[in-house]
């Protein structure tokens, strides 16, 4: 299933590592769209609001974790196996509308079996414990948030645990991974059944493992939203809203231009401020304000990263 780095031809693990992220692009392109529609859904449709943002968020984490995905694992999986998990995931996107997130069950565990080769032995794989519990949670969820504190958020809490403790100058451990893996399942659980804020058991425990640096923009989105995903009984969107903020203080900037071939923009404030706005606007009860910031935050974040110099592959 995998071209194992150094280990492998050289021509098909090339040609394997450009199809990973071509896919991604697709993910990435499709993303975009979905946020776009969706927004400009929202206060008149909401049932179709709710399935499209969602599933833009759905295929931002697919594409953002899969591009990853061979520095997590040590291996680019094979080309056909790249292309089966795509279709597995439009699968999803499409068998919603019949079987709910249970749709998602056959992408899932394909995307499971992926993370089993990196997830014991070094200390590099144990964040991918976090994330592959989230993707087992995807398919057991009843509603659209419980899939957002699924895949979505177990891929932020594995991304805060790598970078949190590599700018504490902390070891990965087993333990420390462990740990924040089985709070944030027992989170989970408690969610389900009303216990909205016990998400910041997580974020606590990640938070003592590692002090935050709060003197950049990313140091300040990812310290607001962990918190801010345990706001939930306030409603949905504290929860949802909040992803905007960690997406353009870490991902955005961060992982965007590996999968377009870009150098990485001179991002300032610019995108954790905008959807910080965009945060209060849509929890003040301003959509239509809100709902423009984030548009245009989408659109902003495209230009930019296809302004920058392309670098293509070798």
């Amino acid at each position: 299933m995998w071209h194992v780095i150094g280990k492998s031809d050289e021509s098909a693990f090339f040609k394997a590592t450009l199809d990973l992220v071509l896919s991604t692009r697709i993910a990435l392109f499709l993303s975009g769209a979905l946020f776009i529609l969706g927004v400009s859904t929202a206060g008149h449709m909401q049932q179709l609001h709710g399935y499209l943002m969602i599933a833009g968020l759905l295929a931002f984490y697919h594409a953002v974790m899969y591009m990853q995905l061979p520095g997590f694992i040590n291996a680019t999986p094979r080309r056909v196996v790249t292309w089966l998990l795509l279709a597995l995931f439009f699968l999803g996107l499409i068998g919603y509308i019949s079987f709910g997130y249970l749709a998602y069950l056959p992408y899932s565990l394909l995307h499971i079996v992926l993370y089993l080769r990196g997830l014991w032995g070094k200390p590099t794989y144990y964040p991918n414990v976090i994330t592959a519990a989230g993707l087992f949670l995807l398919p057991l969820s009843t509603s659209h948030l419980d899939a957002v504190f699924s895949f979505p958020l177990a891929s932020v809490y594995s991304l805060l645990y790598r970078i949190e403790l590599s700018r504490a100058r902390k070891r990965f451990t087993a333990p420390s991974a462990l740990l924040l893996t089985a709070l944030y399942l027992a989170a989970y659980v408690a969610t389900k059944v009303g216990l909205s804020w016990a998400m910041a058991l997580p974020s606590l425990a990640l938070t003592l493992y590692a002090r935050p640096r709060l003197n950049d923009a990313y140091g300040i989105g990812a310290f607001f939203f962990r918190w801010a995903i345990a706001l939930a009984p306030l409603g949905a969107h504290f929860v949802y809203m909040a992803f905007a903020v960690v997406m353009s203080a870490l991902c955005v900037p961060y992982f965007i231009p590996a999968i377009l071939y870009r150098q990485v923009p001179n991002y300032k404030w610019e995108l954790v401020a905008t959807a910080a706005v965009a945060f209060l606007l849509r929890n003040i009860e301003v959509m239509w304000a809100s709902a423009l910031l984030t548009i245009a935050l989408v659109i902003y974040v495209a230009v930019r990263s296809l302004r920058e110099k392309y670098y293509p592959p070798l």
